[in-house]
C-alpha cells in the first residue's frame, strides 16, 4: 500500500469514529446526561470541563501539526545533505577517476620519451664502445674503457627496459591480459625470489583495454605490497569468471604475516587500487588469506562499459 493510499485509510478510519461517535451519543443523548451529572457540582464549576477538554484537544492539534512540520522540515533537511554528500562522493570519484586517467596518459609520454631518446642514446652509445673495442689495440686502456662503456651502457639500457615496462606494460599488447600478468609473475618471482603461481579461468582477454590496465595495475600494486609488507614465501593470483560472460573475479592471497586492514585502507595505494575496481564498477575488499596472509579481493562486471581513455597509446617495442 502507498503512502497516499495510506493516508486516505487512515482519514476514512477517522471519520468513521467520529460518525459512529455522533450516531452513539445522539441515540443515548450522551451529553444531556453528562451535564445533568456535573451541574451537581456548579459550585466548583465542573460543567465547563467540557468546554476545556475541547480546548485541549484543539491545542493537541495545533502541537501536533507544529511537531510534524518541525519533522517533515528535518527530513527534508536530512535528504538534502545526503544528496549533496552523494553528490560530492560522485565528485570525487569523477577526480579520482580522471587522475588515474591523467597519470596514465603521463605514465604513456615518459615511456615513450624513454624509448626514443633515453634508450636510442643507449643504443648509440654501446654501437660507438663496441666499435672502439674492435679498432683499439686489446689490452690497451684505450680498450679497456672502451668495454666497460660497453658495459654500463648496457646496463642503462636494461634499465631503461625495465622502467618502459613499469611505465607501460607492451606485454598487455601484445600476450593480453593473462599473459602480461603471467610475464609479471616471472619477472617478480626473479627479483623477489617469492613464487607467484597465476590461475586463470574463462574468457579473461575479451574486457578490453581499460579493464587490462586496471586489473594489471592491481595485480602490480598488490605485488608490491607483498614485497614491502607480507614477508610471504608464496603469492596464488586467481582471476576468472565467477558467472560466465557477466561477473570477473581477482583474488590475490599470499601466505605471509599479514597486517591490519584499516592500515592498508589508508595507503595511497590502497586508495589507487579502490578508484580502479571503481572505475570498473566493481568493489575491492582486503580480508584474511587461506593461506595466512592477506587477500586483496576484486570483483567487477566482465562488461563495465566505459569509454578509453583519450590519447590511448597501442603500444610500442622495447
Amino acid at each position: 500500500m502507498s503512502s497516499r493510499q495510506r493516508n486516505r485509510a487512515e482519514l476514512a478510519l477517522i471519520a468513521a469514529i467520529a460518525a459512529v461517535t455522533y450516531i452513539a451519543s445522539s441515540r443515548t443523548e450522551l451529553y444531556e446526561r453528562l451535564h445533568a451529572l456535573l451541574v451537581r457540582y456548579e459550585i466548583v464549576q465542573a460543567d465547563e470541563l467540557v468546554i476545556v477538554l475541547l480546548g485541549l484537544m484543539a491545542a493537541l492539534v495545533v502541537f501536533s501539526f507544529l511537531r510534524w512540520r518541525e519533522a517533515r522540515d528535518e527530513l527534508s533537511s536530512r535528504i538534502a545533505a545526503e544528496h549533496a554528500l552523494h553528490r560530492i562522493a560522485a565528485r570525487n570519484r569523477e577526480l579520482a577517476r580522471a587522475l588515474i586517467g591523467l597519470q596514465e596518459a603521463e605514465r604513456r609520454r615518459l615511456a615513450h620519451e624513454l624509448h626514443d631518446h633515453f634508450g636510442q642514446s643507449c643504443n648509440a652509445i654501446r654501437i660507438d664502445s663496441v666499435f672502439l673495442c674492435r679498432t683499439l689495440h686489446e689490452g690497451s686502456p684505450e680498450h679497456a674503457a672502451a668495454g666497460r662503456v660497453a658495459e654500463v651502457a648496457d646496463d642503462l639500457y636494461q634499465t631503461v627496459r625495465g622502467l618502459l615496462y613499469e611505465l607501460r606494460p607492451a606485454a598487455l599488447d601484445s600476450l593480453g591480459l593473462v599473459g602480461a600478468i603471467q610475464s609479471l609473475c616471472e619477472s617478480w618471482e626473479e627479483r623477489s625470489a617469492i613464487t607467484c603461481a597465476l590461475l586463470p579461468s574463462g574468457n579473461i582477454d575479451t574486457l578490453g583495454e581499460d579493464a587490462n590496465m586496471a586489473v594489471y595495475r592491481i595485480v602490480q600494486e598488490s605485488l608490491s605490497n607483498v614485497i614491502k609488507h607480507a614477508s610471504a614465501s608464496h603469492v596464488r593470483i586467481r582471476l576468472s569468471e565467477c558467472a560466465p560472460g557477466r561477473m570477473v573475479e581477482l583474488i590475490i592471497e599470499d601466505d605471509g604475516v599479514g597486517h591490519d586492514a584499516a592500515t592498508v585502507r589508508a595507503g595511497l595505494g590502497w586508495l589507487g587500487m579502490q578508484e580502479r575496481a571503481s572505475m570498473l564498477h566493481g568493489e575491492l575488499s582486503i580480508s584474511q588469506s587461506r593461506l595466512g596472509g592477506v587477500m586483496v579481493r576484486c570483483r567487477f562486471p566482465a562488461d563495465p562499459q566505459f569509454k578509453p581513455h583519450e590519447g590511448a597509446m597501442n603500444g610500442f617495442d622495447k
